[in-house]
């Protein structure tokens, strides 16, 4: 991670005061399209010329860059606002929205060529699934990268690469140029939820990277070090290992906040077919499920708040430890079962009517049942991480394989 000023001049970027309110202004708009956004899976183009005129897709850019540098609960509550709209939108706006803050924020030997016209945005793909080759001045690229949620709209690609060096493959990012010919969208994203996060397949071969556009470890000052550093912005010193999980997790409590809203509103007027009920709210079951899908919801809330004031306020207090993220990664895992037994227990007071193509609810459902299978949000394999940690025993999470050591259990964070 280069650290830097921005000042190319190309780039305006509008400081939006309260982005979930901005979000929440567009929500009638991608209710609209949300359909269209489903079949097409992509944000459709009304829907997407909104969201830049909003000014949202720079909400994390750093203040540096001319930018407001919100915290990350701030993205996390509008990329949620989106999707209680439509959770494909939120998805695909989470990741290009949090990628472009990002690129911001690097130095300016890269936004000088990252910038070109001043709008660009970037999507990526951090699985090192490419290779790259050095030759003079930079690296060929080649490789395919699956689930590059927003790709359809991004300018650039930041993937994960294998860099060919005399000691051997190293991990690495690479910035790729998705308007350079050897760069291709592989048209792959056929599911049957979140179809409209347009996660396709990013394809390169023999792209040309230069030595300026590749991310190395050894760029990135260690923590301690980011800690003492001034001039710094909070999101400089947030740990890269939990921003994922908790990036992919903002849509699904947006999905699961619509179909919360969407079963309440038709209870007081909705009949239950074969029972002795007049209207759902008539039944105390009913309303005692629906108590406690809300109280799921509130609860996936604590812990993803939990988890991002680890980020925004303990980061830049101290040097997080290997614990620390593991715990974060377990509010995140434990976050996603309690939101898609939500999901599910909502579906069952709705009943049969709401598995209607017709009816949004189906929509939300599938969105949500396919987002909270991600395996950055497995909850039995964060859980078990989480156990992992206070047992003292080795990790089981490639991303962090140090997860000790155990501190004096309490309720602190």
């Amino acid at each position: 991670m280069q650290i830097g000023t921005f000042h190319t001049g190309k780039l305006t970027v509008a400081c939006v005061e309260n982005p979930v309110n901005a979000a929440r202004a567009l929500r009638p708009l991608l209710a609209a399209n949300a359909d269209r956004c489903e079949k097409e899976r992509r944000i459709v183009a009304p829907v997407m010329e909104a969201l830049r005129n909003s000014g949202l897709f720079h909400i994390t850019a750093p203040r540096r860059a001319g930018g407001p540098g919100h915290k990350l609960i701030t993205h996390i509550e509008t990329v949620a606002e989106l999707a209680r709209a439509c959770p494909g939108t939120g998805w695909a706006y989470g990741l290009l929205s949090g990628i472009t803050g990002t690129a911001l924020g690097l130095g300016p030997s890269m936004t000088e060529l990252l910038f070109r016209h001043g709008g660009e945005l970037f999507c990526s793909a951090s699985a090192p699934s490419g290779n790259a080759t050095g030759v003079p001045g930079g690296y060929l690229v080649s490789g395919r990268w699956g689930y590059g949620s927003g790709c359809l709209h991004a300018d650039w690609a930041l993937n994960g690469i294998m860099l060919d060096t005399a000691v051997g493959a190293q991990p690495a990012m690479a910035f790729l140029d998705l308007h350079d010919p050897a760069c291709s969208i592989e048209d792959n994203w056929h599911v049957a939820g979140m179809a409209g996060s347009g996660s396709n397949m990013i394809v390169a071969e023999n792209v040309f990277v230069p030595e300026e556009l590749i991310l190395k470890p050894s760029d990135t000052p260690p923590p301690e070090v980011l800690l003492e550093m001034e001039g710094l912005e909070a999101r400089d010193r947030w740990p890269m290992e939990p921003l994922f999980p908790l990036g992919v997790l903002a849509p699904m409590l947006g999905a699961a906040m619509a179909m919360l809203e969407h079963v309440v509103e038709v209870m007081d007027r909705r009949p239950v077919v074969g029972w002795t009920f007049t209207t759902q709210t008539a039944s105390e079951a009913l309303i005692g499920m629906t108590g406690r899908a809300a109280m799921e919801i509130d609860s996936a809330w604590l812990h993803v708040r939990q988890a991002a004031a680890m980020l925004d306020e303990a980061a830049q207090q101290r040097v997080l430890t290997g614990y620390d993220k593991a715990r974060i990664q377990a509010d995140c895992g434990y976050a996603m079962e309690l939101l898609r037994g939500a999901g599910e227990r909502l579906m069952d007071v709705a009943g049969p009517g709401a598995f209607a193509l017709s009816n949004p609810l189906q929509r939300f459902w599938r969105d949500l049942s396919v987002g909270t299978r991600h395996n950055a949000l497995n909850s039995h394999l964060s859980l078990e991480l989480y156990g992992r940690a206070i047992t003292g025993r080795a990790s089981n999470i490639r991303l962090i394989p140090d997860i000790g050591p155990v501190p004096v259990l309490s309720n602190d964070r």
